[in-house]
């Protein structure tokens, strides 16, 4: 039998092949452990990775108006309006006039959290758009303006207003506001219905233990106004000159109007519902009306009593 032996020369060979083969093998398991890391990192933080994106405002279409999801489709631990906050929309009048700017506030509270958001969009009747929302001027700006295309072809964009990551907190605890300017259609479109959506989170970094909550608001469009007209009269008969007659509505807002010469007063652009119409003198009482406006209302006169 013959046996091989290795010269030093190839036995200086085997080693290196072998030195070479371990820090391949050592490289490669590093790339798997590098790789496995950051696969790993990526699944830790990707709940903290999207957080952190709608801090900057969430994307369009989350107000829960119709064809819209709310806030709950990512921070969803919780049912909607199940904290102990509030969100309130204020300034939405109960009737609006074409072209009409008008001043909204959105308050979100709730006790235990740290920062807050939302998102408003105002709609018709169709589902389409209605107005347009303006900001203030800001450095830097708490709130920004964004649109999106619903409903195919047929729907015009809608329009949203939300925070900012500036705009996450007022610097203020258990509270945060936000004042903005909705502008009406430049031709009435039927009733307004605005859409809110509000998130009151715990900022930490994540999608748990964040409070959505959503309400909304409506307005209707403004009759043109009607007119009220009459005349006042002394005990007698005569036509009694400089008398104030007041036209008060249900909230006990009023307006003033002064008669005549001939004793004639009126009130127009007034808006339909239910007024008390009074009438004052130094020398003559009178009795109040109660009057249903529904239409031009003439004759509205008033008799002094001694």
């Amino acid at each position: 039998m013959t046996v091989k032996t290795f010269g030093e020369k190839q036995i200086f060979n085997f080693r290196i092949m072998n030195i070479v083969a371990g820090k391949m093998a050592f490289a490669k398991l590093g790339i798997i452990a590098a790789i496995t890391a950051l696969v790993a990192v990526l699944e830790l933080s990707g709940d903290s990775l999207r957080a952190s994106a709608s801090a900057f405002g969430p994307s369009p279409s989350h107000t829960d108006a119709p064809m819209e999801n709310n806030c709950t489709s990512c921070h969803s631990d919780s049912a909607v309006n199940s904290g102990s906050g509030e969100l309130v929309i204020s300034g939405v009048p109960g009737t609006y006039t074409a072209g009409q700017q008008i001043a909204v506030t959105v308050r979100l509270s709730q006790s235990d959290a740290v920062i807050y958001g939302f998102q408003m969009t105002a709609v018709d009747g169709l589902g389409q758009g209605s107005g347009i929302f303006t900001i203030p001027t800001e450095n830097p700006s708490r709130m920004q303006i964004l649109t999106n295309h619903f409903g195919g072809p047929t729907l015009q964009d809608r329009q949203y207003v939300e925070h900012t990551v500036d705009g996450l907190s007022n610097g203020q605890f258990g509270f945060n506001s936000w004042t903005f300017t909705w502008t009406a259609p430049a031709q009435t479109a039927g009733k307004v219905d605005f859409y809110l959506a509000g998130n009151a989170g715990n900022s930490d970094g994540g999608m748990n233990g964040d409070y959505i909550y959503t309400t909304t608001a409506s307005s209707l469009p403004a009759a043109a106004g009607v007119t009220v007209s009459g005349r006042v009269f002394t005990s007698s008969g005569l036509a009694l000159r400089n008398a104030r007659v007041i036209l008060t509505d249900q909230n006990n807002l009023q307006r003033f109007a002064t008669t005549s010469s001939f004793g004639v007063y009126s009130f127009t652009g007034v808006q339909t519902g239910s007024y008390t119409l009074s009438a004052q003198s130094k020398r003559y009482r009178f009795s109040p009306k109660l009057l249903s406006v529904a239409s031009d209302l003439a004759n509205q006169d008033f008799t002094g009593l001694e």
